[in-house]
């Protein structure tokens, strides 16, 4: 069973990250409208002031979510030059920014014996078994170049693009993208692992092309889930 603190944290993570989607979905669509009701200058100094804010709160912020600080103070200074200069441009490079930050986030991860993708198994998985450590540490690695690869079409689009494209590929491009990859990573792994633990039916189904008893990883998920429940049983009939 998972620790409190580590439930917290996993519970944490969750959060940023639907914050995260949140913002940058809705970011490309509303800040137009922002620069025709208050100007590029205005619009940056605004944005500016919220940045600022959470700059301020991330202080505060729990050590279990390792956000990199960098990311905050680059917003803040593309945003302040934006107002003082008046630059369209500021505006359109704050999700290249964030993209990077959060490309940067999956990197240090790594750092730890849990990557991020791990934390993110376990918190929906608990009883997911040690062995999917290496997988998870290969998964974040492509995270990280993906949102890095992500943040580098933004910004060229930011600077060079028209703005309707940018919008476009910020707004419902890299997300349909992003599915797209974890749709087939998601197949990956139910075909590298062969971890039918649920039962569901696409676990039936899946069961039936790709047999767990045929790979050698598949028999070692076979025994993990005969074990766990096993033990799981074995604790309920002491407990009652």
């Amino acid at each position: 069973m998972p620790s409190p603190d580590r439930s917290r944290a996993n519970a944490l993570l969750a959060g940023f990250a639907a914050a995260s989607l949140i913002g940058l979905l809705a970011y490309p669509y509303l800040v137009e409208g922002l620069i025709a009701w208050l100007g590029v200058r205005a619009s940056c100094a605004a944005l500016l002031g919220v940045s600022l804010v959470s700059l301020a709160l991330r202080r505060r912020a729990p050590p279990v979510l390792e956000l990199p600080a960098w990311p905050g103070l680059a917003i803040a200074a593309v945003l302040g030059l934006g107002a003082i200069r008046g630059q369209r441009d500021a505006l359109l490079l704050i999700p290249a920014i964030v993209y990077l930050g959060l490309a940067d986030l999956f990197r240090r991860s790594l750092a730890r014996e849990d990557s991020l993708i791990e934390r993110a198994a376990r918190w929906i998985v608990p009883e997911a078994p040690d062995f999917i450590r290496g997988y998870c540490r290969g998964v974040s690695w492509l995270w990280a170049a993906l949102l890095a690869a992500c943040a580098v079409a933004i910004a060229w689009l930011a600077l060079a693009g028209p703005s309707d494209r940018w919008q476009a590929v910020t707004g419902w491009g890299i997300y349909a993208v992003m599915l797209a990859v974890s749709g087939l990573e998601f197949f990956v792994r139910k075909t590298w692992f062969r971890y039918y633990f649920h039962g569901g039916p696409f676990d039936r189904v899946w069961s039936r092309l790709f047999p767990a008893e045929n790979t050698e990883r598949g028999r070692r998920s076979a025994e993990y889930i005969r074990r766990f429940r096993e033990e799981a049983a074995q604790s309920a009939r002491a407990r009652g």
